[in-house]
């Protein structure tokens, strides 16, 4: 595996062979083409880039023999390598957050039931990763979006949930189920089982995707690191993300999902416990009709014709299914999707919804997180 580093730019990489880099490569095969001899300024470059045991080396006759810093986007590798760095037709991702993510392996995306059923209430603490976005706006405090737990620093929600917010937006709250009540409990037999309280968490940075898009919702996807560490409990929990390609195929060909939230959305909550439906996946053509604009394949389109199930999703939140994860013998919640738009449609039979396909952007994800701390 190659090393990770940050390039001279700040940028995350990996420790390369120069002809691995096609970004630095290309610089010096331009000025040999051209007959001119390198800049000052990519001497400079090349070595704070060189990394690895040849780290001294800038003589440009013995490129072969030295390592550079590749910002992540430049990498370039035979096909058989390739999971090795980030070729565009497989997900690759920061080692350092895989890292994270599979030793999160053992409580990401618990499901306390095996058998996923549809439903209207929620059992208590069986959505451990459910976090409430919430503002403040002229004296008043509300919960508007929804997002998911994905680390014990990092929220996972949609743009459009922050675009326009930043000054707004101010704190998340983890471990809920039922807003109106401080203490959430259930019925169990003749005793009273009651989940520990709720944890609110302040935000330190908003990390919007830097190709979103508010007109068209294209790239609706963004991260909140959290201002402190998160515990996990059993009523506070990750969920898992498709990191591997097998689950990246999965997002196209399951027939069935589930939304889980509050139906929260600008304007505010349409039911006071969390709630959670299935919903189909739709062929991309029938989001385009109904929307008259075209779906992309970093988009996919759910949902559509139940009057019943059409406000429990929240603006942010999951789009989710159970899963083989990393441990092909139990199942796990993935989340595959983000409620990006037209899902929301409460008192009328629903169009089909608009989604953020997650594991298009799990690379963007790692490194995010990666740029801005774990």
């Amino acid at each position: 595996y190659a090393d990770d580093c940050n390039t001279p730019n700040g940028q995350p990489g990996q420790c390369l062979p120069f002809s691995s880099c096609s970004d630095i490569e290309q610089q010096l095969l331009a000025a040999q083409k051209s007959g001119q001899s390198v800049s000052p300024e990519y001497s400079g470059y090349l070595q704070k880039a060189a990394c690895g045991e040849f780290d001294n080396v800038v003589n440009t006759q013995l490129l072969n023999w030295i390592y550079v810093c590749c910002e992540f986007d430049n990498c370039v590798f035979p096909t058989w390598q390739r999971h090795f760095c980030c070729a565009s037709n497989q997900i690759q991702h920061n080692s350092k957050v895989m890292e994270l993510f599979k030793a999160d392996d053992f409580t990401c995306g618990s499901i306390l039931n095996q058998r996923v059923a549809n439903g209207y209430e929620v059992q208590l603490s069986s959505r451990p990763w459910m976090a409430l976005l919430r503002y403040q706006s002229l004296g008043q405090s509300r919960f508007l979006c929804g997002g998911t737990l994905i680390s014990n620093r990092y929220i996972l929600t949609a743009a459009h949930c922050v675009y326009g917010y930043q000054d707004q937006l101010y704190e998340i709250r983890l471990g809920e189920h039922r807003i109106s009540t401080e203490k959430d409990c259930r019925q169990q037999g003749r005793k009273e089982k009651c989940a520990p309280p709720v944890v609110d968490v302040g935000i330190e940075k908003i990390l919007l995707h830097e190709k979103y898009d508010s007109k068209t919702n294209i790239n609706d996807i963004a991260l909140l690191r959290l201002n402190s560490t998160v515990s996990f409990q059993k009523h506070i929990k990750p969920i898992c993300l498709p990191i591997s390609d097998e689950l990246k195929q999965q997002a196209e060909t399951l027939s069935e999902y589930f939304v889980t939230g509050w139906g929260t959305t600008e304007n505010g909550s349409s039911s006071d416990v969390l709630l959670q439906a299935n919903v189909p996946l739709q062929p991309r053509s029938a989001c385009s009709r109904a929307y008259r604009r075209n779906v992309l394949d970093s988009q996919l389109c759910v949902g559509g014709g139940d009057l019943q199930d059409s406000c429990k999703g929240d603006s942010g939140g999951p789009l989710q299914a159970p899963a083989l994860y990393l441990d092909m013998y139990k199942l796990r919640m993935v989340e595959f999707g983000i409620v990006s738009m037209g899902v929301i449609s409460c008192g009328q039979i629903s169009l089909p919804g608009i989604y953020t396909n997650v594991a298009q952007y799990v690379q963007w994800i790692s490194d995010t997180m990666a740029r801005n701390g774990l």
